[in-house]
């Protein structure tokens, strides 16, 4: 129990090594150059002032995973009911592929000013953006989960009258949750930055706007500081995402 306990915490430290090279080149480097603090400050002073500031940081922090979680779930769930709704009806299938096609192929930019436009600058904006960038992912695996089920499970479903949805609840759906926790995984990274990149461009409150702020008053410090935590949250994002996945391949298994 204790190796096992070992081995669960030590895991995600093994994959911090490429982070903290990344971190000592831009050290070195910065400190080669003899870069001044406003044009590129070192790691060590951006982790100092990410500690001194912290109680700035910590309430835009909750705003911003408050957005990329709500935008996840949305757009991992709507997805889901493409995909589900593409199974039932070739119709619906031609329709929401194509529309999660028009979503996958432009730049999710392209529709920050378009929303805010249509809907307001607010939170319900924000949620929106990021959840375009999670449904793809979900639409394109659940959809693969469903187009996988076993024939021979289908066969003696159809033998024994079993309708569409019955098919879909008892069969097609548990066998396709899988795909949707990966989706969540694969989606989880994108949509810190999703949410923070519709704080930069539209002023709301959040990660966003604090390096919008900071690099407005050359605070570069303060400025790195908002990416680094960003790139933080987004990290932990991942890995509850692919515990949930371990989590639910067991329970599938």
């Amino acid at each position: 129990m204790v190796t096992r306990a070992l081995a669960l915490v030590m895991a995600p430290l093994e994959r911090l090594w490429a982070l903290a090279a990344v971190m000592l080149v831009w050290h070195v480097y910065a400190v080669i150059q003899g870069f001044n603090r406003i044009v590129l400050p070192t790691p060590l002073s951006v982790l100092a002032n990410i500690v001194e500031e912290w109680p700035l940081y910590a309430p835009k922090l909750a705003l911003t995973m408050t957005v990329a979680i709500a935008g996840l779930i949305l757009g991992a769930a709507l997805g889901a009911l493409g995909a589900i709704a593409a199974w039932i009806s070739r119709i619906a299938s031609a329709f929401v592929a194509t529309s999660a096609l028009v979503v996958r192929s432009v730049p999710f930019v392209v529709f920050i000013p378009i929303l805010s436009r249509m809907m307001g600058y607010n939170v319900t904006m924000e949620i929106t953006i990021v959840a375009l960038l999670s449904f793809f992912p979900s639409f394109v695996l659940v959809s693969s989960g469903l187009s996988a089920l076993p024939p021979s499970a289908l066969d003696v479903s159809r033998a024994f009258g079993a309708t569409t949805i019955k098919r879909l609840i008892y069969i097609a759906l548990p066998i396709s949750l899988t795909n949707l926790v990966a989706a969540l995984r694969l989606s989880a990274a994108r949509v810190v930055l999703g949410a923070m990149v519709a704080e930069f461009l539209t002023g709301l409150d959040g990660l966003g706007s604090v390096f919008l702020l900071a690099r407005a008053d050359l605070e570069s410090e303060r400025a790195l500081g908002a990416a680094v935590i960003a790139a933080a949250a987004a990290l932990i994002l991942v890995q509850v995402g692919e515990a949930l996945e371990r989590w639910m391949n067991r329970r599938m298994t």
